[in-house]
C-alpha cells in the first residue's frame, strides 16, 4: 500500500519533487517488516521504478554520471537494508528470549498468557491440559539435578512432538507444564487427551524409572472465557489426579467434572467420586516472570 501511494505521487509530481525520503522510508518498512531478502527486493524494485518514472530528467550529466548515482544508492541502500535486517534480527532473539524458558524450550508462564489469550475467544472447542511430572524431586534426590534436568527436557519434546506447531505448550514453573490447543469438537478433545496421557505415561527414561506425570485435561466449550479461570480449573484436576496417583482427571469448563476417567500409574480404571469445584487463579499465581 505505502509502495502504491508513493509511485502514485511520484506519478503525478514527476521530476519536480523528490521522493527519496518516502522511498528510503517505505524501504526501511519492508526490511523490518519482511526480512533481508525481501527488503532488498523492495529497494531494487524503488530505484528502477524511479528511473522509469522520472527518467534522465533526475540525471541530466549523462550516462556516467547516472551509472555512478545509481551505483553509490545502490551500495548505500545495501549497507542501510543490512544494519535494519541486523537489528530486526537481534530484536527478534531478545524478543523469544523474553517469552523461552531456556531449560526446556517451552514458552514461559509471562508468555502463555500472551499467546493463549486469543484461544479464549475462539468459537472451536479448546483443550487445555495441566500437567505435574510425578516424582521429580525424588528423581533430583536420587540421581543430582542433571538426571532431573534430562526429564524435563525429554518431557518437554515429547510433548512437543505429539501437539501441533500452532498449539500453545508452556512450562508454568517447577515440574508443571500446560498446553492450551483449539479442536473440532468436545469428542476430538475427549480423544485427544486420551492419546497425550497414553503417551506421556508411558515413557522410560532410564535408571530413574517410569516417566509419569499427573494431567488435568479441561474441555473448553466454543465462547469467551477467563483464561486465569480456565487454569485455575485444569490445575484443581490435575491435583485430584495426583491424589489419586499418574493419572488423567476430565472435566468440563464451569461444571462437574465428566464420568470419563483414564488410567492410573497401575494401568487400572476407577471411577470420578467428586466434583470438581472451580477456582479463580490468584494474583500470585497469575504474576509471570520479569522478561530479560
Amino acid at each position: 500500500m505505502l509502495v502504491d501511494l508513493a509511485l502514485l505521487a511520484d506519478v503525478i509530481t514527476g521530476a519536480n519533487v523528490w521522493f527519496g525520503p518516502v522511498y528510503l522510508f517505505v524501504m526501511c518498512g519492508a526490511t523490518w517488516l519482511l526480512g533481508l531478502t525481501r527488503g532488498y527486493a523492495v529497494a531494487v524494485c524503488c530505484m528502477l521504478l524511479t528511473f522509469w518514472i522520472n527518467g534522465f530528467e533526475l540525471y541530466p550529466y549523462g550516462s556516467a554520471a547516472l551509472s555512478w548515482d545509481l551505483g553509490l544508492r545502490f551500495v548505500a541502500l545495501s549497507m542501510l537494508i543490512i544494519v535494519i535486517a541486523a537489528v530486526r534480527g537481534a530484536f527478534l532473539r531478545e524478543w523469544w528470549l523474553a517469552r523461552i524458558e531456556p531449560l526446556t524450550g517451552a514458552l514461559n508462564r509471562q508468555a502463555f498468557f500472551e499467546f493463549a489469550e486469543s484461544l479464549c475467544s475462539s468459537r472451536q472447542w479448546r483443550l487445555l491440559i495441566y500437567a505435574d511430572l510425578d516424582g521429580l524431586k525424588a528423581v533430583n534426590d536420587r540421581h543430582g539435578h542433571a538426571a532431573g534436568d534430562k526429564r524435563l527436557k525429554d518431557f518437554s519434546s515429547l510433548v512437543r512432538k505429539s501437539i501441533r506447531r500452532g498449539d500453545v505448550f508452556a512450562r508454568m514453573g517447577g515440574d508443571e507444564f500446560v498446553i492450551f490447543m483449539p479442536v473440532k469438537s468436545e469428542d476430538a478433545a475427549r480423544g485427544l487427551a486420551r492419546r497425550l496421557d497414553t503417551t506421556l505415561n508411558d515413557r522410560r527414561t532410564g535408571p530413574e524409572g517410569n516417566f509419569l506425570c499427573s494431567l488435568g485435561a479441561l474441555l473448553v466449550p466454543p465462547g469467551s472465557a477467563s483464561l486465569e479461570l480456565l487454569v485455575g480449573e485444569a490445575d484443581h484436576l490435575m491435583y485430584e489426579a495426583k491424589v489419586k496417583g499418574s493419572c488423567m482427571q476430565v472435566g468440563m469448563a464451569g461444571v462437574a467434572v465428566s464420568p470419563i476417567r483414564t488410567g492410573s500409574a497401575r494401568g487400572g480404571v476407577r471411577p470420578l467420586i467428586s466434583a470438581i469445584s472451580t477456582r479463580q487463579v490468584t494474583k500470585h499465581d497469575r504474576r509471570a516472570p520479569h522478561s530479560p
